[in-house]
């Protein structure tokens, strides 16, 4: 028997799998060829979209369909489909938006489509060092969307303004129609009703089977029910506190290839 066979890795992306400067580093590349071709299971589990996503992951060896949007897509890199995918109620989220940019001026609303990341905030008010992360996108107009299926919509701005976005849900009667969750400090995401991380884990893992072993390694708040719904539940050391209190094992932290200490010193035990 191999020495990672029956086992899954998931990984979150940005915090935990990339560094700060948004590279895999060498020894995580390692790390994950050597689990792989031992018998394990690696896919990623992130808020990004797989177009998005796949440039990050260039020669990173993937062998089972990854979590995408924060939960509301299940993904396979090998047949390149998706195999579960949630959407957003945009009629109803119209107004609750078109209100939001007129109150919120600097907050930079993402709207996402199975193909495109459409960014609905004026081109003025557009900052590029965020916007650089979340490429290929696409400037419209949110009466332009309206024909377009919603999967998720990504709202980054300061803290104070994402809370009062988030407080401002309740004007429009949406907390019992979507999900949402912060999935770093200057980002805000609204997903479709009961879609996370944790939710679509449970979905790989009827896909897969029970006699698999699921370790899922994250490092913010939109991966703490991914981390409850694994066998093993690791956050890296530059999780927040509560993320951390959530974990079952605290890795090394996103800078010192925290992946890599997963396999070699978790998963290898």
């Amino acid at each position: 028997m191999l020495k990672y066979e029956k086992m899954v890795l998931l990984s979150d992306m940005d915090g935990t799998l990339l560094d700060t400067n948004g590279e895999i580093s060498p020894m995580n590349r390692q790390a994950i060829n050597d689990f792989v071709s031992q018998g394990g299971r690696f896919g990623v589990a992130t808020g990004r979209s797989p177009l998005n996503a796949k440039p990050y992951l260039h020669g990173v060896v993937i062998n089972i369909p990854c979590i995408f949007y924060n939960g509301c897509a299940l993904y396979d890199f090998a047949d390149e489909k998706f195999l579960e995918l949630y959407k957003l109620p945009g009629e109803k989220l119209t107004s609750y938006l078109k209100s939001s940019m007129s109150e919120f001026e600097n907050v930079i609303i993402h709207v996402y489509s199975i193909d495109t990341n459409y960014i609905i905030t004026p081109e003025t008010s557009i900052d590029e060092d965020t916007v650089s992360n979340h490429q290929p996108y696409e400037l419209c107009k949110l009466d332009d969307l309206a024909d377009e299926e919603w999967i998720k919509i990504l709202c980054s701005g300061k803290k104070e303004d994402l809370l009062a976005m988030e407080n401002k849900l309740k004007e429009f009667g949406l907390q019992e129609e979507i999900n949402w969750v912060f999935s770093s400090d200057k980002y805000l995401e609204f997903l479709p009703l009961h879609a996370t991380k944790g939710s679509m884990l449970s979905r790989l893992r009827d896909m897969v089977g029970a006699e698999y072993k699921i370790y899922a390694v994250g490092d913010y708040y939109n991966d703490m029910e991914m981390l409850a719904a694994a066998d093993v539940g690791i956050a890296t050391a530059n999780a927040p506190v509560g993320v951390k209190e959530a974990a079952d094992v605290i890795t090394v932290s996103n800078n010192e290839s925290a992946v890599a200490d997963v396999i070699y010193n978790t998963i290898a035990e």
